[in-house]
């Protein structure tokens, strides 16, 4: 099956598990509700598969687009012939680097630039397998709802905040002065705090293997864990020596009346919570735990608040988008910060210098192995409270 099947199949058992939910009754709920929550895990499967398969799809053509081989050291020659643009030298450079066919000195020449970290900043096809592996891990990573700042520099980035919203225009006699009313300003500073993926450790043989296609395998690698890693920290970060995460800058929209439990009430009390200006773009997010417990919910009238997708319409909570975030709450319980919502926009996230990669020779050379580390720099805030809410257990 190709990735549009797989979502197609998706949708139908989804479909199915809905109507399912309309035939509970007091004396079946247990078993209904147990083969419901079977049903949609048998759809969220076929789900995680096409997209799986989807991504598969895009590189194959992406990496088919390029040539067969990676450039090879021969690379300059054609490029100053017009076989290759110097993208393409600089990834057939990299490449070769990574395999450690050529040395640093030489990738520096070839123009393949390096960041803070010392390492090499990843050409742009790498770094297109990069950002789609990070965003499979969570969608506070790039290309997600939020949004994202690529700087060349790790410098402070300021950004001056207001809210004049408590003061408004109102009405003077003839040849009244005018009360004074000052617009209050403040600043917000984006910074650039240092993670790394961790040492990992390839064997000779196998960067040695030809067939292997390295830059792929490394930066697949280093995605993975740059994908869980930063979408925790943009999640819930405390902001102390560290990013503030998503939802430790959210104000509190909602508390809910239940420490165990969310009613429709309560998400529609959190949707108007924001202001109408910001409402265009609202979605919410949650852990997928919770989008369990809110699939089964139902509004005053009987109805269910979650709408399966159909065809490109994605689904749905209460009408509104939802994204799935692993590193929020899962459970619910006292004084957990279980949905956000909002327009998720209003949170910036900065990488600094984008990502790099240091090959690592001697340090496991007694093992016939060759260890690979990579280095961002980021930061992230909620930029502004009023548009970003969230639902508090009580």
């Amino acid at each position: 099956m190709n990735a549009n099947e797989l979502r197609l199949k998706s949708d139908e058992i989804a479909n199915q598990a809905r109507a399912l939910l309309n035939t509970v009754t007091d004396e079946n709920r247990g078993e209904k509700e147990a083969e419901f929550d079977r049903m949609m895990d048998d759809a969220d499967a076929f789900a995680a598969r096409a997209e799986r398969m989807a991504g598969a799809e895009a590189r194959s053509r992406e990496w088919s687009a390029i040539a067969t081989e990676i450039p090879s050291q021969s690379v300059e020659v054609e490029a100053r012939s017009g076989g290759l643009s110097e993208e393409d030298v600089r990834a057939g450079i990299f490449n070769e680097y990574l395999r450690g066919v050529v040395s640093s000195a030489e990738v520096r020449a070839a123009g393949v630039a390096t960041n803070a970290a010392g390492g090499f900043t990843v050409p742009t096809d790498l770094s297109s397998t990069l950002i789609e592996t990070m965003k499979a891990y969570g969608p506070l990573n790039v290309g997600g709802p939020v949004n994202y700042l690529m700087t060349e520099s790790g410098n402070p980035l300021n950004f001056a905040t207001n809210n004049d919203t408590a003061n408004k225009a109102t009405l003077i006699a003839e040849n009244t002065q005018a009360a004074d009313s000052d617009v209050t300003f403040g600043q917000i500073s984006l910074g650039a705090y240092k993670l790394t993926s961790g040492v990992f450790k390839v064997s000779s043989e196998l960067i040695a293997d030809s067939a292997i296609n390295i830059t792929q395998f490394v930066g697949q690698a280093i995605g993975e864990r740059f994908g869980r890693g930063i979408n925790e920290l943009l999640t819930t970060g405390t902001g102390t020596a560290q990013p503030q995460g998503i939802v430790t800058g959210a104000s509190v929209g909602k508390t809910a009346a239940a420490t165990n439990g969310i009613t429709y009430d309560e998400l529609i009390d959190l949707y108007h919570s924001i202001d109408p200006a910001y409402r265009g773009n609202f979605a919410f997010m949650f852990h997928d735990d919770v989008l369990k417990v809110l699939r089964k919910l139902k509004d005053g009238e009987g109805r269910y608040v979650w709408t399966p997708a159909n065809g490109p319409i994605a689904e749905t909570i209460v009408g509104r988008p939802y994204f799935i975030n692993n590193d929020m709450e899962a459970t619910l319980a006292t004084g957990k910060r279980t949905v956000l919502g909002g327009d998720f926009s209003k949170y910036t996230a900065r990488m600094a210098g984008g990502l790099s990669i240091k090959r690592l020779d001697e340090r496991y050379a007694d093992s016939d192995q060759v260890g690979f580390v990579g280095f961002a720099r980021i930061d992230g805030k909620v930029m502004d409270p009023s548009a970003i809410k969230v639902l508090v257990q009580a």
